[in-house]
């Protein structure tokens, strides 16, 4: 057994995208913050391989390891919750689906973090 991967359909909620985005760019803007972010959420057992926003409205798609041992609810929780992508808003709704690696003979889409 290894980790994960899930692929993230976020979708905003009605009149969140700009109060989101404030919030994400004043994160993403502070490199010592950004990467503080990264290792306590990596310490916690995931890891955003990608962020990948079509339009400032949404969706959003993001790729996320999740360490062996987390069910996918733990993962939803996570991904829900105040240290997850809503930075403790209630911006994004948050779909979560898990990759079926033996469909691919077990190769990834990135190389594995855990």
């Amino acid at each position: 057994m290894a980790s994960s991967f899930y692929i993230v359909y976020h979708h905003f909620k009605p009149e969140m995208a700009s109060q989101w985005w404030s919030k994400t760019g004043t994160l993403m803007n502070d490199e010592a913050a950004f990467a503080k972010n990264i290792e306590i959420t990596m310490m916690k057992g995931f890891f955003n391989h990608s962020f990948m926003p079509m339009a400032l409205e949404g969706p959003i798609y993001c790729v996320w390891e999740v360490k062996e041992g987390i069910s996918c609810s733990e993962f939803q929780d996570f991904i829900d919750g105040p240290d997850g992508v809503n930075w403790g808003l209630v911006a994004l709704n948050n779909n979560i689906m898990k990759l079926d690696l033996t469909l691919t003979g077990g190769q990834t889409p990135y190389d594995r973090k855990f």
